[in-house]
């Protein structure tokens, strides 16, 4: 189980595995399912577990506090843009806006991460 975790082929290997079980439950719970649920929903918690170990691989420093820090920063961020912008927080539409910037965010840095391990190591 631990080679899933710090290697970069089991990491993949783990995320396909759990986007076809995702996928899957979303096949068969089609009544069920949530509207608005995609796959990509499901991949940060293991995106920033993933970039932890992909940097610390590479750099013997973790990238995931910083990480962990931009999307609180993205989140008081949203909050400020929404309050000012629409004079109202709207709290499914707030959490919606923020999942999905958080999605792009630790795909971005996974991927960042990615390419940091192959070029130092």
């Amino acid at each position: 189980m631990q080679v899933l975790f710090t290697t970069w082929y089991g990491q993949l290997i783990l995320l396909a595995v759990i986007s076809v079980l995702v996928l899957g439950c979303q096949r068969f719970g089609q009544r069920f399912w949530p509207h608005g649920l995609r796959l990509l929903d499901f991949w940060p918690p293991f995106l920033i577990v993933f970039t932890h170990f992909l940097t610390l691989q590479a750099t013997d420093s973790s990238l995931a506090p910083y990480e962990v820090l931009s999307l609180m920063i993205l989140g008081v961020g949203l909050t400020l843009l929404e309050a000012i912008e629409r004079g109202e927080i709207l709290y499914w539409r707030f959490f919606k806006l923020y999942w999905r910037g958080a999605e792009l965010l630790t795909l971005v840095v996974y991927v960042l991460a990615l390419v940091s391990y192959f070029i130092f190591s």
